[in-house]
Parts: C-alpha cells; structure tokens; sequence
C-alpha cells in the first residue's frame, strides 16, 4: 500500500482550487500546530464537499493562524447516495456513535427524532455536527452529512419527500428478508431509513410507519440488537444492496 501524501486531512468551507490560498480558523490551527505540531512544509489534504480532496502545504504555522497553499487536486468531487437516517437518540455516548459510525458509512442527513420510549439527555446539535465532521475527516469522504435537531417521529416521517423510499428496521417483524426485499426494490435516488429506540417502538408508531407510502420493512435476524447495533446493520445492508458498495 502506498504512503499517503499527506498527515493532516481537514475540512474547510473555502473554495479549493490550484494555487489557491486557505486559512485555517483558530481551532483547526491550534490543532495542526500545537496538538499535531506540524510545520511548514508538511502537506494536508482538503476537502469541502465542493470541490473535491486537494493536497495543500502548510505555510506561516502558528497556534491561531495557519495558511495553507493548496497545490494539486487527488480526487474529483464524486455524488454519494442520499440516504437520511431517522434514528431514537439513546445514551450520550452510543449517540455519538451512531453519529460516527453512520458519517462513516455514507449517510447524507442524520435527524433524530423523539419516540414514545426516547429517553436520552438533551442532544447538543453543534456537538453532534463536529462528531460528524470529525468522522468524514477520518474516513476520506468528499463531504459532511447534515446534522438536524431533535423533531418528533410524525413530524420526521411527513418531512420525507413522497419519492424517498424508506426502509423499516422493525425488531418484531419475522421473515422479510433484507436481501429479498432490498435486493428486489427499484432503483432510488433516495433514501432513508428508521430505527427505534432502547425497547423498540411502540404498537402505534409502527402502524403509523408501516401506513407511510413507499414504506418498506425488514427483519434485521433472530437476535434483539442494541439501538445503535441496528443502525449499522441496516445501514451496511442499504450500502451493500443498493448503495455504493455495489
């Protein structure tokens, strides 16, 4: 495997182009100089869900101040599935890792949503935005997922366009096969998927998901999974039948 280019990769909202200037905000300075200790010279790589991943060299490196000289582009910005995931938040840690883990696996928007069973400590937007930022920064995607505040399932569920098609992840269901049914839907352009929370849904609400048009459930096995364990599994089945795992 060949060595990277580069020792930092970064998100910046600047525009991003050949023999172009960035500044780094104050915190991602004081991370590249006094937490990474880079110098000038070394490389980083930059993206801004823009424009592509372009590698930059760092020059006037100080703890508040770090100009970046961006140089060559290594990857095109390329288009990635547009999958929303409506998820119960649960405890604060296992959030912040369905916030990690799913920025890792390729979801386009994270809306948590209030249950009847949702019993979680106020959620901080901002922080679940850098865990995210953070995430895509690690693991090389072209670009951020959108982070949204805490709505109540219904609302959620009326938001989503008629023409997204939801996948169910409902622990009570038997059969259903998650190949047979995702490997047998159309293609889509969108996407999105709900789980439950600790405890699973309630009866009403899973009549009130299952009565939603282009709606439509798995099993996810014989075996109860952890709020976030669901979350992963049906994402990785979603990316493997239908997403860009193909």
């Amino acid at each position: 495997m060949f060595p990277k280019p580069y020792s930092l990769r970064l998100y910046v909202p600047s525009d991003l182009g050949a023999d172009l200037g960035v500044v780094l905000d104050k915190g991602q300075s004081h991370y590249v100089a006094t937490v990474m200790r880079r110098r000038d010279g070394d490389k980083v790589a930059l993206f801004n869900g823009r424009d592509g991943e372009w590698i930059g060299q760092l020059q006037e490196v100080h703890k508040n101040h770090c100009l970046v000289h961006v140089t060559e582009q290594l990857r095109p910005q390329i288009e990635e599935p547009d999958i929303e995931l409506l998820f119960a938040p649960i405890k604060k840690i296992q959030t912040g890792l369905i916030v990690q883990k799913a920025t890792e696996l390729g979801v386009a928007s994270l809306q948590p949503v209030q249950t009847q069973r949702t019993n979680a400590e106020r959620l901080r937007e901002d922080k679940m935005a850098l865990q995210a930022l953070e995430a895509a920064e690690q693991c090389e995607r072209l670009n951020l997922p959108t982070v949204h505040g805490l709505i109540k399932l219904e609302q959620a569920l009326a938001a989503l366009e008629p023409d997204r098609t939801l996948i169910f992840c409902n622990e009570r269901l038997s059969g259903n096969s998650p190949k047979e049914v995702l490997s047998n839907l159309p293609s889509s352009e969108k996407w999105a998927i709900v789980t439950g929370p600790e405890g699973g849904f309630a009866d009403e609400e899973i009549e009130m998901i299952s009565a939603r048009p282009n709606t439509h459930a798995i099993s996810l096995g014989p075996r109860i999974l952890r709020a976030e364990t669901a979350v992963f599994a049906c994402l990785s089945l979603l990316q493997a039948f239908q997403g860009d795992w193909v």
